[in-house]
């Protein structure tokens, strides 16, 4: 089975993460022939690269959208596959587009999570892009598997849509481990080996709220003033929230870390991790705090409540609360032995139900049942998997 995944990868963000994590389970499997074509050379060029994954490299800094779907056309033509699996807007489009023009049977889409609240011209661009987006699935694509229970709902009530599957994301625990000790980190990080440190991982970006992060840490403060909090990730708003920590007067507490490469390490010393967001898909930093043995608190947003059983494998509060984020975080500050009973659930979760290895193969089922389906089909019918799907098993939080 050829497979070749089609991607934009402008960022290292969850969905390269999940396409990296997914690559390093096809690529053992024998009868799995896998490529991938990418729109842009970074961090996931480099990745899949080191897995063994033949990759090429589109640059859509230096072609326009007709460019880039002639060179994906040659590309499919001159190493034909099996199914084309892509994963953002601008991917998918022009990806589905070269994949129906060459005769690739299949096309699949991961939807890794809904689209963020933008206004003005991004706005008017993200409008664009879906509306292009919802034409391509309608017609071109067989299948779209959401990565979490809720994203499939949402998709499926639009009725712009071909079969939907929600498959949750997984992590590769052997790789999910720091390489120094907490010590180490915090005295890399200037920061009291008994000192509570609180953080948070993930792009610096208006969904992912670590504003109320920043307001949360404030009021930690006035409990716990020997209390750090970091914050691990770039992008756009990160000057915005740095001025933020010195308006409330916590930028001294702050250690804004920027991207690293050593994310597990910094994790793996965290007292509490959060995750603030105000929508989320199936969080990779969430999942890899958890893989981590971190006492979690995070927003009950999107597919959060999938993952996350409220006080069993962390604490759920609602989203836009700065005030729920800190007492819960206090609450595992002054229960250090329930903070750690919550961390070692949290691994056996991920242990159980967000491993690499159980994504995978429900993913390779998925390619061969979407292949199978498409034998003899036209080149707008899609595959019937209704009933199918309808029977699949959707994960719950235990």
């Amino acid at each position: 089975m050829r497979v070749c995944h089609i991607m934009s990868a402008d960022l290292w963000a969850g969905a390269e993460i999940q396409v990296a994590t997914v690559a390093s389970y096809l690529v053992e499997r024998p009868d799995v022939e896998l490529t991938a074509v990418l729109l842009n050379d970074g961090p996931l060029v480099r990745e899949l690269r080191r897995l063994g994954v033949a990759v090429t490299v589109i640059d859509e800094t230096r072609y326009n959208a007709v460019e880039i779907v002639l060179g994906l056309a040659r590309y499919l033509r001159d190493h034909p596959v099996d199914i084309v699996h892509t994963h953002r807007y601008k991917d998918t489009v022009l990806g589905a587009i070269a994949a129906r023009v060459t005769g690739v049977p299949c096309v699949i889409r991961t939807v890794h999570g809904l689209s963020e609240a933008l206004t003005g011209w991004d706005w008017v661009k993200l409008q664009a892009y879906d509306a292009l987006d919802t034409v391509v699935r309608r017609y071109f694509v067989d299948l779209i598997i959401a990565v979490s229970n809720r994203v499939a709902d949402r998709l499926e009530a639009s009725g712009h849509y071909p079969t939907v599957v929600p498959l949750h994301n997984g992590v590769v625990l052997r790789r999910v481990q720091p390489s120094r000790t907490s010590d180490e980190v915090r005295s890399a990080l200037g920061v009291r080996h008994n000192a509570p440190l609180v953080g948070t991982v993930g792009r610096l970006s208006p969904v992912k709220g670590q504003g109320y992060f920043l307001q949360a840490a404030r009021r930690l403060l006035e409990q716990q003033p020997e209390a750090r909090f970091l914050l691990v990730g770039d992008g756009p708003l990160k000057a915005d929230l740095m001025d933020t920590a010195a308006r409330l007067g916590i930028d001294r507490a702050c250690i804004f870390a920027g991207a690293r490469s050593d994310v597990y390490d910094l994790v793996g010393t965290l007292d509490v991790f959060v995750l603030s967001s105000l929508d989320e898909g199936i969080p990779m930093a969430l999942l890899e705090a958890m893989a981590l043995a971190r006492p979690v608190v995070a927003t009950a947003v999107g597919g959060v409540p999938e993952v996350i059983a409220h006080r069993r494998t962390g604490l759920l509060v609602p989203p836009e609360d700065d005030k729920a984020l800190a007492d819960a975080c206090l609450e595992l500050l002054a229960n250090r032995p329930w903070a750690q009973t919550l961390g070692a659930r949290a691994r056996h979760r991920v242990q159980e139900d967000f491993s690499h290895e159980k994504h995978g193969q429900a993913l390779e089922r998925l390619y061969r049942r979407t292949v199978t389906n498409s034998r003899g089909r036209g080149f707008w019918r899609r595959p019937n998997l209704r009933g199918w799907a309808a029977r699949a098993t959707r994960v719950r939080a235990r």
